[in-house]
């Protein structure tokens, strides 16, 4: 039951307590990708208390769930130079790669199957995660899955309101959580290899240049999609 508790604890405090910026720089043989994940020190005192569950060595569960996850990237035969960097207190880590093709590696992911989150041709990008195709994520992100987390995400929490789900949160983690979760933003940056014509979603920062963002409960919900569609110059 402990082990269990510490599962659904890393679940919650992974999506509630992470801040995550997203940047690919697309060019017109594939492209390169950077992650830049920040932990919130709120979710790394509650794995404290769970020591006894952490990985042996100088590894913390952060750790280990990130070099998971590098290696699973590099295993795509899309995928090249995956490289990982932390700071060394597992509050940050920066993972890189360049790609020959992003819509080849979410494929591979996901384990070669049906595909409608991403879709890039010579001249444009969309993405768009609904609840209708979240399963999809499922399948590159597996975790998300986990009977100890389903019940934190949109498979349970669809159609919730922000305050409902803070509420829940509170009564789940106590105050704390709510303003962990409030913090934690996805910010998605996209430099393009021509001139954007035209942006749907997202900002435009630069002539090549756009930015998604989103709250982290907006993803935990998927009460409306999350999605843009950027057009640039061939």
């Amino acid at each position: 039951m402990k082990r269990l508790f510490l599962i659904l604890s890393i679940a919650i405090f992974l999506f509630s307590s992470c801040s995550v910026t997203q940047s690919f720089s697309l060019s017109k043989s594939g492209g390169s990708s950077l992650s830049d994940i920040k932990v919130d020190q709120f979710f790394l005192d509650v794995l404290e208390d769970f020591s006894d569950f952490t990985p042996q060595g100088d590894y913390s569960i952060m750790d280990e769930a990130m070099v998971n996850f590098a290696d699973k990237l590099n295993s795509s035969s899309a995928s090249s130079n995956v490289k990982l960097r932390t700071d060394g207190n597992s509050t940050r880590y920066i993972i890189s790669l360049d790609f020959s093709s992003l819509e080849k590696l979410v494929a591979d992911l996901n384990g070669g199957k049906g595909n409608s989150l991403l879709a890039i041709s010579d001249n444009k990008m969309t993405l768009n995660l609904t609840y209708d195709n979240y399963e999809e994520l499922e399948d590159v992100i597996p975790f998300l899955s986990d009977p100890n987390f389903e019940v934190y995400g949109p498979r349970y929490s669809n159609g919730m309101s922000e305050e409902e789900y803070m509420d829940m949160i509170s009564f789940l983690l106590g105050e704390a959580g709510p303003e962990a979760l409030k913090k934690s933003f996805v910010s998605i940056e996209i430099e393009t290899p021509g001139d954007i014509t035209a942006i749907k979603g997202a900002m435009k920062t630069g002539e090549r240049k756009a930015v998604y963002s989103f709250p982290v409960v907006d993803f935990l919900t998927l009460n409306t999609p999350l999605s843009f569609t950027i057009e640039w110059k061939k």
